[in-house]
């Protein structure tokens, strides 16, 4: 309790988080294929599921100090956390990965950059700048966010003041192209963050409370990343046209050159925030593997996917995240609230794989799976999650002493008093 930072830097780690150029073109995509008015319906929607799911996660990581890796430990148990941590990981690597091409593409637009060999190259140097502060820790990445969120002010108000204003009315008469129907729009809107948001955990467990928590949660979806993703539809929807990449409307220099970097500076505030939480996986599931080892290996296998542009398809991205993370997270909740009661993580699991909740993701991701193929309009995730919170909890209701999924026992009293009571004031001479 003591190293916890209460509200304020967490607020500014995942507001800068949520505050995120690709979130503002994922927008501007979303505009395209509804129009303006649904787009924005939409995207609400999609942050208020976000917002709803990541407060059920988050609640229980403020209160407790807990990171992502450590509540999996605490449902799969010791052995069978390994598999979920490293997926995530590696998903959220892919996140890392993608905002590093991303930052590469948008100096090659920027820059009429036809060189396929200049780009990896920036891809590579991008990739080692923004892996920088996450060796470095929380603190240092609040700085980042300290220049990249008035940064973000300044490039909204170009835009709101270039294009925005001066298309009045006229943006909310576009109706897209029909290429994508409303519950995926808000679909696309939630996953953005699925991943990340399941993992909020290593962000959250930062404040002191669980109320600061869903706070913080708050100001990152709704407050940060909902507002950000509308202005790229508005953006969008004043420029009115496809073709043009990362909003970058100008033949100017002068114009492009700070636009990009001001891109690049919010692009860097979200890809090291995915580092660091594909850090803490590897950290927490892979032997012998510390904290700078762990961000060493996330950033290896990041830039080369990011040089090679495989991962270069924000669109497929999302719908694999929003497939196979979020049944992860509705057994986590289902765990929390229904299992462990008043008692949270001060129940201990001693099975060291806990197949219910193994079976439970299982079932959950192969409807979600099934949903999307039979009925791809609806939003994907949502089936998942309900499929394996209640899975979760029947069968450990019914057989889960069989399946390692035992009622958890009470950890020693001073240990459970010690996890949510603030600890003394270190001495100076501490």
């Amino acid at each position: 309790m003591a190293a916890r930072l209460g509200f304020g830097q967490p607020a500014w780690v995942w507001s800068g988080f949520g505050i995120a150029f690709i979130c503002a073109v994922i927008g501007g995509t979303i505009q395209q294929g509804l129009g303006t008015v649904d787009a924005i319906l939409a995207i609400i929607a999609g942050n208020v599921i976000l917002f709803v799911y990541a407060s059920a996660l988050g609640y229980a990581s403020g209160k407790w100090g807990l990171n992502f890796p450590l509540t999996v430990r605490a449902v799969f148990g010791g052995r069978g956390s390994v598999i979920p941590i490293v997926i995530l990981a590696v998903l959220v690597t892919g996140w890392f990965s993608f905002h590093t091409w991303l930052t590469a593409d948008i100096i090659r637009a920027a820059f009429a950059i036809e060189s396929g060999v200049a780009v990896a190259l920036i891809a590579l140097v991008v990739g080692v700048i923004y892996a920088v502060p996450v060796i470095f820790g929380i603190k240092s990445m609040a700085l980042v966010r300290q220049i990249a969120i008035p940064a973000m002010v300044l490039f909204v108000i170009y835009y709101l003041v270039t294009k925005v204003f001066p298309a009045g009315s006229a943006l909310f008469e576009s109706t897209g192209d029909g290429s994508m129907s409303f519950l995926t729009g808000a679909g696309i809107a939630w996953a953005t963050y699925a991943v990340s948001g399941t993992m909020t955990g290593d962000i959250v467990r930062y404040t002191r409370t669980g109320g600061q928590a869903i706070g913080v949660t708050g100001i990152a979806f709704l407050f940060s990343n909902a507002p950000f993703m509308i202005l790229g539809a508005l953006f969008a929807a004043a420029i009115d046209d496809p073709t043009v990449p990362y909003f970058l409307d100008s033949d100017s220099l002068s114009v492009l050159i700070p636009l990009a970097a001001i891109a690049i500076l919010s692009t860097w505030s979200t890809a090291d925030a995915c580092l660091y939480n594909a850090a803490m996986g590897f950290s927490n599931s892979l032997p012998n593997v510390n904290w700078r080892r762990a961000a060493i290996l996330g950033t290896v296998l990041g830039i080369i996917a990011a040089m090679t542009g495989v991962i270069g398809n924000v669109t497929n991205l999302l719908i694999t995240i929003g497939l196979i993370v979020p049944p992860v997270g509705g057994v986590i909740i289902s765990d929390y609230f229904l299992v462990r009661g008043r008692h949270g993580y001060g129940l201990d699991r001693r099975s060291p794989v806990n197949f219910a909740a193994i079976i439970a993701v299982a079932l959950g991701i192969g409807t979600g799976l099934l949903m999307y193929f039979a009925f791809p309009n609806f939003i994907f995730g949502i089936p998942g999650i309900t499929v394996a919170l209640v899975t979760y909890g029947l069968l450990t209701k019914t057989v889960g002493p069989s399946l390692g999924a035992e009622e958890p026992s009470v950890v020693n009293a001073a240990e459970a008093e010690g996890m949510t009571k603030p600890a003394a004031a270190p001495s100076v001479a501490a």
